[in-house]
């Protein structure tokens, strides 16, 4: 049976006011919509329906054998509704991806602010990468904190949460005070998973224009990264908001090309989640305010 809500609604109408007129005046309809309703319900349930008394219409053993269960749809179609949502009483496991750069400015301040409002809720705080890509393809329930990525299939969705700009960063006492000075001396390049783990993007673009630099070393941890700079030569690449202390950026402000855009990535299905939703606003309030 293919029985719309509304000619159900019709159907309970009548069982209770057993006359076309109170019927279409309490659904606000003509008493001629009403008739061709039923008329069309009759053919579809195959029975009479309704049979005209001088009482009124008078419920066929039909109706007063299914009445129950009319009913029942309409209080199945009044119980959907949009899911209520409330961190307090969070819960379940949240998993969150990003890159090792981001856990270590914010990953501290993030978790305090997310358990702050959900104190029951368990959390992974989780480096991003391609295992985790993989995962988030194939359905796990979790969100990426991670740079836009062009290459991302459809079924993800990317939402942004801020733009950061690339920057070369030296020891404050370093010699070099331009980039044409700058690239003839080594540089540590920070590797980030789902982000320069194949290819280092800027140094790519970089070299578009007629910047070419070969890293002379390679680490995965930002500290290590930080400190090689401030006791050497070396100069480092890294965004804006995060130059360490002790260091200065190496003006590049008259290049185009070494903007950044953070994104929250997460299944297109679940984009307007509550949850994912409530996720995005508090990491967007996290980064605002450490901004500022």
């Amino acid at each position: 049976m293919n029985l719309d809500i509304q000619n159900i609604v019709v159907l309970t109408k009548m069982y209770q006011l057993k006359n076309v007129g109170l019927v279409a005046e309490a659904m606000g309809k003509t008493s001629g919509a009403i008739s061709k309703t039923l008329s069309k319900l009759k053919s579809q349930l195959d029975d009479p329906l309704f049979v005209q008394t001088k009482s009124g219409f008078e419920p066929t053993s039909f109706m007063d054998a299914n009445i129950h269960h009319f009913d029942a749809i309409l209080r199945s179609a009044d119980a959907i509704q949009h899911q209520q949502f409330s961190p307090s009483t969070l819960s379940e496991h949240i998993t969150i991806y990003a890159n090792t750069l981001f856990w270590s400015r914010f990953g501290d301040r993030l978790y305090l602010a997310l358990q702050a409002q959900a104190p029951h809720a368990k959390f992974s705080f989780l480096r991003w990468g391609e295992e985790p890509k993989r995962q988030l393809l194939e359905g796990e329930n979790c969100i990426a904190i991670h740079a836009l990525d062009d290459s991302m299939p459809q079924s993800l969705y990317q939402r942004t949460i801020t733009t950061d700009r690339a920057v070369f960063f030296v020891r404050n006492d370093h010699p070099a005070q331009t980039l044409e000075q700058l690239i003839a001396y080594p540089m540590v390049v920070l590797q980030t998973p789902g982000w320069n783990d194949h290819k280092y993007r800027m140094l790519d673009r970089l070299k578009h224009i007629g910047y070419h630099i070969s890293p002379a070393v390679e680490v995965e941890n930002p500290v290590m990264s930080h400190n090689i700079v401030l006791q050497s030569d070396h100069f480092g690449l890294t965004l804006m908001h995060n130059v360490p202390k002790g260091c200065r950026v190496v003006d590049t402000s008259h290049l185009e090309g070494l903007e950044v855009t953070y994104v929250m990535s997460c299944r297109r299905a679940k984009r307007e989640s509550p949850l994912n939703s409530w996720l995005f606003s508090t990491i967007t309030s996290l980064l605002k305010h450490s901004e500022n």
